[in-house]
């Protein structure tokens, strides 16, 4: 694994060193205008492999004007705590961000780190069933810390920030933001999508990210409940539902859908556009304006029909998704409407069958498309903008294609896809190419007056086997369970479920994160405070010694202390060890819901079959832009520090990292 790391460093200036020659300076003094275009998992492996085959030419052009550099990532290696790294400078022990989920040591129930609602101090008038509000609750973001842009506004730069990933609610005062990872649908999950059929036997049933319903029927119609968000002006906060008829033709492949804003005609293997559905809160009174998009599986001999997670309307925001309010509206108003919920490619309607592997490449090239309508928009703008202004654009498509492309380009992974499709064999070598032509337009259209920097919070690995950490805790003598305890299973739910506290010292819940339970700290706590440090020490250098019996690997290859890796206020929120797998390992999903397995390790059979969550040296990022580089590994946080550098700003104080990039007086911007 560190090898490979060191080849990558190696090699990665020599990529771009072989690509310079013959290159003339346009000027000595830049301007300070700055693009960073964010691409969430691009992996520095993959992107020499696809440079060396011709597919990136444009990434090549950029790096020949300035560097490329193997960009370390955050530990955990997780989008929310690297994407929260790179917007304040600072570790987790500073942010807060320590996983996707955190633990509530009191009632010991996760929740998402990125933001939480704050209930209203005054509460509503209550009329009845009615419940009027005098305030409304409030969502707040829990990120600690000095976002970079807040600096650069606060120095007069023209700032615009599109879908930052732990940025919801977006930052105010700030310039233009539009949110991005952590924004929930309109029911307030992290996207539900909805699955109808007329077949007799189906049966209603809900699955991981989804619900499986039947049609209704009223003679010729069938009928589809699509869920929308609670009602929370009534006493017991039913779900408010839309329905839609759909009316499948007699003899041809195709479905009359209405509801919504209009009528559509669907072919079978057909997607709609955005269908506009309003929930009713007070009849006649009050409405909550959402859109899904429609896939029409088949129409004969059943009609089945995919609805996508209910998305809050841009045109009409139900919730705080932009900054300035009046952003987002803006946006759909130039370019159409577009997805808001944080991660629109449904990789969980994949996992469960629901969308085939084509299905879902068509479903993200719906999402790509939005994303670059959108960035064409803001380019026109950023070129006519006078100095200095920054814009940060985030792409997704890269990292939830390779999750879930895994097991389709891999010959050695054990839930291989022999027969897949020669699309979807060739799907993450048509991504790259599809992102190296966002790049081109980009280098083509701001020309030699600006600096372009592409980068990623962490690239991927391989996810062969499933870790169950929670039975290694219980075989090493650190976790017990009840006598009672029930089997986990594919459905189990439940969150750290089965467990005797009374004689548990250890325990993980999240992907990466495992806690000592503390006296005191937990809500079952037995270990004394004093104990804690030496406990995790022990357990760390156990779990040094875990390895694979099938093959022999090192199941952990990085469990690291939080005093080792962490400083900062927030340092003792943080969990106890963070647990980084081997290439090739990550936590099961039982021990992402705080699960004990009856077995340690077994194969990943999901479609989510590539991933990243795991040693950071496995899963380093990617840093290349038009300027000179000068360090050798830089940072997360030093590429922080560098753009606040470009733009003359001062990083505030606790800043880990230190500028990557050549002094301003010595860069040239050529494109």
């Amino acid at each position: 694994m560190r090898l490979r790391l060191l080849a990558l460093l190696v090699v990665g200036p020599a990529i771009a060193a072989g690509c310079a020659q013959d290159v003339q300076p346009s000027h000595d003094a830049p301007s300070r205008k700055m693009i960073v275009l964010g691409v969430d998992g691009m992996d520095p492996e993959l992107l020499r492999d696809y440079m060396k085959q011709g597919d990136m030419p444009n990434a090549q052009r950029l790096m020949a004007y300035g560097g490329f550099r193997v960009l370390g990532t955050s530990e955990p290696p997780q989008s929310p705590v690297a994407w929260s790294n790179f917007i304040t400078g600072l570790d987790p022990g500073g942010h807060g961000m320590f996983d996707f989920l955190a633990l509530d040591r009191n009632n010991l129930l996760p929740y998402l780190t990125t933001s939480a609602v704050v209930p209203a101090e005054i509460g509503p008038l209550e009329i009845g069933d009615w419940r009027i509000p005098i305030e409304g609750d409030r969502v707040t973001l829990l990120r600690k810390g000095t976002a970079f842009w807040e600096l650069l506004a606060a120095a007069d730069v023209d700032v615009t920030i599109v879908r930052m990933p732990a940025n919801y609610p977006p930052v105010p005062g700030s310039g233009d933001s539009l949110s991005g990872m952590g924004t929930p649908d309109l029911r307030g999950t992290s996207g539900t999508f909805m699955f109808f059929s007329s077949d007799p036997g189906f049966i209603s049933r809900d699955v991981s990210g989804g619900e499986l319903r039947k049609f209704g029927i009223e003679g010729d119609r069938l009928l589809a409940a699509v869920g929308g968000p609670p009602n929370s002006l009534r006493a017991d906060a039913p779900r408010t539902s839309v329905v839609l008829e759909v009316i499948p033709d007699p003899v041809h492949d195709v479905a009359l859908i209405r509801g919504g804003t209009r009528e559509r005609l669907v072919k079978a293997g057909e997607w709609t556009d955005w269908i506009g559905v309003e929930f009713t809160m007070v009849p006649a009174l009050a409405k909550v304006a959402g859109m899904v998009r429609i896939h029409v599986k088949s129409v004969h001999p059943f009609l089945e029909m995919y609805v996508s997670p209910v998305n809050i309307d841009p045109r009409s925001p139900a919730q705080e998704i932009s900054a300035p309010a009046d952003y987002a509206p803006m946006l759909a108003g130039q370019v159409g409407p577009f997805y808001t919920e944080e991660m629109p490619e449904d990789s969980k309607a994949l996992s469960a069958h629901i969308l085939s592997a084509e299905e879902y490449l068509d479903q993200s090239g719906v999402v790509l498309d939005e994303s670059r309508r959108l960035l064409d928009f803001e380019l026109q703008k950023f070129v006519a903008k006078a100095d200095p202004a920054f814009l940060f654009f985030y792409f997704s498509t890269i990292d939830q294609r390779h999750h879930m492309m895994g097991r389709h380009i891999d010959p050695e992974h054990p839930f291989f896809a022999v027969n897949s499709p020669p699309r979807v064999r060739a799907s993450m070598t048509e991504t790259y190419r599809q992102i190296d032509q966002v790049l081109g337009k980009i280098l083509d259209r701001v020309g030699p007056q600006a600096a372009v920097v592409v980068m990623s919070d962490h690239g991927f690995a391989r996810f062969y086997r499933q870790a169950h950490l929670n039975a290694w805790l219980k075989e090493a003598g650190y976790l017990v369970l009840r006598d009672d305890a029930a089997p986990v299973s594919a459905e189990s739910e439940g969150w750290l479920s089965g467990i005797d506290w009374s004689r548990t010292r250890a325990f993980s819940i999240g992907l990466n994160s495992l806690y000592i339970n503390v006296a005191g700290r937990e809500r079952h706590g037995i270990v004394p405070s004093a104990e804690r440090l030496d406990l995790a020490r022990e357990i760390a250098d156990r779990l040094r010694t875990w390895t694979d019996a099938k093959n022999g690997l090192p199941v952990v290859t990085s469990p690291s202390l939080r005093e080792e890796i962490y400083r900062g206020p927030m340092l003792a929120a943080a969990p106890d060890i963070i647990v980084g797998y081997g290439d090739g390992y990550r936590a099961s999903w039982a021990t992402s819901k705080g699960q004990t397995a009856g077995k340690l390790l077994e194969d990943n059979l999901d479609e989510w079959s590539a991933d990243h969550c795991l040693d950071p040296d496995a899963a380093p990022g990617v840093l290349f832009s038009n300027l000179a580089m000068t360090s050798p590994a830089p940072q997360l946080t030093d590429l922080t520090v560098g753009i606040l550098d470009y733009f003359g700003v001062r990083p505030v104080q606790g800043m880990r990292g230190v500028t990557p990039f050549a002094p301003m007086e010595v860069q040239r911007h050529v494109q």
